[in-house]
């Protein structure tokens, strides 16, 4: 959504900003998707229409399109949704964090009890044969 708000910000023709998007992609799905969706918008489709189309977009990306054409500001609606989705990233790294820190901390003490029992138990072993003389 950035890319495309950048784009339609400096006023790029939206046919042309939706083609820059698209081929700034890697994945030949999405590419596919959003030059369905230029066509859409080239049949006369209004974007709201052809974003539905796709079949890709989340209802909060849709509804963030049909705001912004009612408006006519679609590229400060895309700036929004880039904005939104940077902040529920930082959230779900941060959240991830804190679940994967007891794991790693479960992870190092087993090795620790792994190794403590390779230098521990050779001399038990010790013990126990010195024992039996």
């Amino acid at each position: 959504p950035r890319a495309f708000a950048i784009t339609l910000g400096a006023g790029v023709p939206i046919t042309q900003a939706i083609n820059a998007v698209a081929f700034a992609s890697d994945n030949a799905y999405l590419i596919g998707k959003i030059v369905a969706m230029r066509t859409g918008i080239e049949r006369g489709d209004s974007l709201l229409r052809s974003a539905e189309n796709t079949g890709i977009f989340t209802p909060v990306i849709l509804q963030m399109i049909a705001v912004g054409e009612e408006t006519g500001r679609v590229d400060v609606m895309m700036r929004d949704v880039a904005d939104f989705y940077d902040r529920e990233v930082e959230y779900d790294i941060a959240n991830l964090s804190a679940v994967i820190e007891p794991i790693l901390t479960v992870v190092i003490g087993a090795m620790v009890l792994v190794l403590a029992l390779g230098v521990f138990l050779p001399m038990w072993d010790l013990t126990q044969m010195a024992r039996q003389r």
